[in-house]
């Protein structure tokens, strides 16, 4: 049998249904992985290995008994620091929650223990979603499993850190402006951000409340589907089976303006990406959309004020208890008047239409998952997400779903990926691209175990 970290959810939730293997042992490879790699990748903030084996043996009885096992039946997980789980410090590596502890789980979260995942700790994160990576929290910053001294992306590092490394099989995360995505790109995995409130918010710290999203990052499509259709409350719907063959992949018109800020590796995946597409009998089709910019500027307004309006006089009440990057990331929306976020909110309204009437006529529209592939983790500009128009922002702008997957890897081994974006309720389409793309090519679309890490 595969090592149990690169099993497919299904086929491992499936043996611990059919008690071919037990949830218990499960649990201890995972727990046995997080011992000997997590020391120097800080994945989780806070491992639960007593509660995880505990969980893990109830579910052994209860299988033993005869009673049915969930669809994620022995699957070990990781959340969010951001997202309550009961009876745990919901820190979001930050020190100025060091004593919210939570009284009961987030929903989705209690979705996936309904579902008989089991939750191995709580997962490292930039400072409350948005503050990072710093070095001055009570946590370390996460680290890239394809190289320690490199980025992970954020706001939801662990997430990333934690499915790539194979100390768990699926993540729970969130997503403001590519927090999802970002991670899922650098560490080589599949991240979705679905559709403005398909994955309920409740029990999950806000961050920016329009543009805050939620959803999993896994190693594989199916992967993720499995997991997305658990925390919206509905069954999971069947592997995928079909291909490209049809499609209409739609792609912006000059690259969106960022062509001058592409690296030329994540150039090379995206072409290859197309040529897959084209090659599986897809369509690739030129669309006219608004410039990137357009999307960037009101939507970054927007989320600066409402993170400031979030967080703005806790920080400057407890000044100390927060980190230097979250401090001033968290000020800045001070500044935006009242009639400029209105402004950005009437652009909204319409740059949505825009954006969905176009994607009315493709299947989705793909992107770079992020421009360049991970850099230095100490040399991550504080301000990276506001510097340079990025599209990873848009889906949340829009409200729109989005899918980042990998491409390939860079020149100095480091992972590339691509994103697809699509009209709403369209999850499930976008799971299904990912899954042809890594159908038609796995050396290049599926994820990998990193390095030293397999």
């Amino acid at each position: 049998m595969s090592e149990l970290e690169t099993l497919p959810i299904r086929e491992l939730a499936g043996l611990v249904a059919d008690r071919a293997l037990s949830a218990v042992e499960v649990t201890n490879h995972f727990l046995a992985r997080m011992a000997t790699l997590d020391g120097a990748l800080a994945g989780f903030n806070l491992p639960t290995p007593e509660a995880a084996r505990t969980a893990a043996a109830a579910l052994d009885a209860r299988l033993s008994s005869g009673d049915a096992a969930g669809p994620l039946a022995g699957v070990p997980l990781s959340v969010k620091d951001v997202a309550d789980v009961s009876g745990l410090v919901s820190a979001g590596a930050s020190a100025s929650r060091a004593e919210c502890r939570a009284q009961e789980d987030a929903l989705a979260v209690a979705r996936l223990r309904a579902a008989d995942g089991i939750l191995l700790g709580k997962a490292n994160c930039h400072e409350l979603a948005f503050g990072g990576p710093s070095f001055d929290l009570p946590f370390p910053p996460a680290r890239n499993p394809w190289n320690p001294g490199c980025f992970p992306g954020g706001s939801s590092s662990g997430a990333g850190v934690t499915v790539a490394a194979g100390l768990c099989l699926g993540s729970l995360a969130t997503d403001t402006a590519g927090s999802i995505r970002l991670p899922a790109t650098l560490c080589g995995v599949v991240g979705l951000k679905p559709g403005r409130g398909v994955v309920p918010l409740e029990g999950i710290a806000a961050l920016a409340p329009s543009m805050d999203h939620a959803g999993p990052v896994a190693r594989t499509a199916d992967d993720a589907r499995i997991l997305f259709d658990v925390m919206t409350g509905r069954a999971p719907t069947p592997a995928f089976t079909g291909d490209l063959k049809g499609r209409r992949i739609g792609i912006p018109p000059d690259d969106w303006g960022v062509g001058a800020l592409m690296h030329a590796d994540v150039r090379a995946g995206l072409e290859a990406t197309l040529a897959t597409a084209r090659s599986e009998g897809a369509e690739i089709v030129r669309l006219d959309l608004p410039p990137l910019d357009a999307f960037h500027a009101p939507g970054t307004i927007i989320m600066m004020a409402e993170v400031a309006r979030e967080h703005g006089a806790a920080v400057r009440a407890g000044w100390d208890r927060f980190g230097a990057i979250f401090r001033v990331r968290a000020l800045v929306g001070e500044g935006i008047s009242p009639d400029d976020y209105r402004m950005a909110e009437r652009l909204r309204a319409v740059l949505t239409a825009r954006l969905v009437a176009a994607l009315a006529k493709v299947d989705a529209l793909l992107v770079p998952g992020a421009l360049s592939p991970a850099g230095p983790l100490a040399d991550v500009d504080p301000f990276y997400f506001m510097k340079d128009p990025i599209p990873n922002i848009v889906a949340n702008f829009t409200g729109l779903p989005a899918l980042a997957f990998p491409a390939g890897l860079a020149a100095d081994g480091m992972p590339v990926g691509v994103q697809i974006i699509g009209k709403p309720g369209t999850e499930h389409r976008l799971l299904d691209i990912a899954e042809s793309f890594e159908h038609a090519d796995p050396e290049r679309f599926a994820a990998r175990p990193p390095p030293g890490q397999a």
